[in-house]
């Protein structure tokens, strides 16, 4: 209590002749939420940015909301420690180890998108859309592009917009293409070399920077056009990014995001919570912050005009393996699990296969075309 004190942390309402600290109920309630904090792993200094200015019921919500968190942490650490005991490796510690690596949502997410394989094997499942037209040429439609546009994507995966649509590409286009992640950045210049007889005839200029969209600074007024293509979920400081992306827009220039539905591939989660409830699909809370439902509010706080735009798109499969790999490649345990019961996994698949000809997913996608 004396370290607190001398902190700013919990000041005693007063103090008694003798020097003796006296505190109320409201002490109480603050010294609960700094041992809370604590607990969860924060220093003295966030501690104190986090109580700053903040109300007693909104303490009480993000209390709830961060032990939440660390319940959901608990009980991956228990499915690893039952995943090891049940492998059949011999290596079993080198296995749990490879289970824990992949714990905290930080590190689930740099690993998912280190390379990019992971992304390619979820790519390939909308092969199998309903629709006639694939999701980038969907997207790249209403983009509008106009010749010598200076145009920022943040976030540019493997490059698949522009290697889709290069045929399409007005002239002097300016792309500069983001990503913070080195590799999925050198997928995508290794992608679009095969269109370089393309963007040299149209005069197309292509850069590429390594970019976290979490501390954007952008130049003022430089971009005509500005694309966030299912990404902006993954961001932390969002209302930051938001308001550089804002700033760096010229005056009639045009934000485009993509995000997913509620909805979004349940079948399909279903199918897999039903297999093993051990198995984790942390996009469902990954995206949870930033979807169709909830992301007319947050964009409206920085772009005056914000118009829907929703994909009719659903996914009739019928190939094993795509079910498989996309599976797979969920960040967290998907990949360790399936090592061990993967067969299992596929024969429940190829039975519904049997009986119903192949796995509907419904798809709930859509962009968001925003305005200064």
């Amino acid at each position: 209590m004396r370290f607190y004190d001398a902190k700013g942390l919990l000041k005693p309402v007063s103090y008694s002749e003798a020097g003796y600290r006296y505190y109320n109920q409201e002490s109480l309630a603050v010294l609960q939420r700094i041992l809370t904090l604590k607990y969860l792993g924060f220093s003295l200094r966030k501690i104190e940015e986090i109580m700053a200015s903040r109300s007693i019921e909104q303490q009480l919500s993000e209390q709830k909301e961060l032990l939440i968190r660390k319940k959901r942490h608990l009980e991956e650490i228990i499915s690893a420690i039952e995943v090891m005991e049940n492998s059949q490796e011999s290596d079993k510690y080198g296995f749990l180890i490879r289970l824990l690596n992949l714990l905290t949502e930080d590190e689930k997410i740099q690993e998912q998108y280190r390379t990019a394989g992971n992304l390619e094997k979820r790519i390939r499942l909308h092969d199998y859309s309903t629709s006639s037209q694939g999701w980038m040429e969907w997207v790249y439609e209403r983009l509008a592009l106009r010749e010598g546009d200076r145009v920022l994507e943040l976030g540019c995966g493997t490059g698949l917009l522009w290697q889709a649509n290069a045929h399409r590409l007005p002239s002097g286009l300016r792309l500069t293409l983001t990503d913070r992640s080195f590799g999925m950045l050198e997928k995508t210049r290794e992608n679009l070399s095969a269109c370089r007889e393309i963007f040299e005839s149209k005069g197309i200029c292509t850069e590429y920077r390594i970019c976290d969209a979490d501390s954007l600074a952008l130049e003022k007024g430089k971009y005509d056009c500005i694309i966030a293509n299912h990404m902006l979920y993954h961001v932390k400081r969002r209302k930051d990014c938001l308001r550089e992306i804002a700033r760096g827009l010229k005056p009639a220039g045009n934000f485009f995001c993509s995000t997913i539905g509620h909805g979004h591939m349940r079948e399909l989660h279903e199918i897999v919570a039903a297999f093993d409830a051990r198995i984790e699909m942390p996009f469902q809370s990954i995206t949870k912050p930033f979807r169709l439902e909830n992301a007319v509010p947050q964009l409206q706080a920085f772009f005056p005009r914000v118009e829907r735009m929703d994909q009719d798109n659903d996914l009739i499969v019928d190939d094993i393996e795509a079910i498989y790999d996309y599976v797979a490649s969920y960040p967290g345990n998907a990949a360790c699990i399936l090592e061990q019961r993967g067969e299992e996994f596929r024969r429940q698949l190829r039975e519904r296969m049997d009986r119903e000809g192949a796995i509907f997913i419904h798809k709930s996608a859509g962009m968001f075309r925003c305005h200064i």
